[in-house]
């Protein structure tokens, strides 16, 4: 059985976990607009660096602790490395850059995204 994950169901997964984490990006949110006393927040380089973090946070926490994200278990995906089953923060964060970086175009071409060369990681499906 093929075990390899295409390029519809990566983006299916990556939109499901885009909603998930816009509820979270928004519930860490209201307490800077309280702090700010309702000021416009956006041209902040501090609130922009939190979200960030957040952000890093939601994927690396996920793929650390159960191989996949939210999106990714119910898509019934993991990820692993190609070292060990686990993954590391490096990896995480190297995949996170790569995938903003437009990583899953090189899925038109091969089998393999460039968040996952780049990392050394690899989807694979789950039953």
């Amino acid at each position: 059985m093929n075990k390899q994950v295409g390029l519809l169901k990566r983006i299916l997964i990556n939109f499901y976990d885009l909603i998930l984490l816009f509820a979270v990006l928004y519930f860490f949110t209201i307490p800077v607009i309280f702090l700010t006393e309702g000021n416009a927040i956006l041209n902040s380089i501090i609130y922009q660096i939190y979200l960030l973090v957040i952000i890093y946070l939601y994927y690396a926490w996920f793929w650390k602790k159960y191989n996949q994200t939210l999106g990714m278990k119910i898509w019934k995906v993991k990820i692993y490395s190609k070292y060990s089953l686990e993954i590391t923060y490096i990896q995480s964060f190297k995949r996170i850059i790569f995938a903003l970086l437009g990583g899953h175009l090189l899925l038109f071409f091969q089998t393999e995204s460039l968040q996952d060369i780049v990392s050394n990681t690899y989807l694979e499906k789950i039953d």
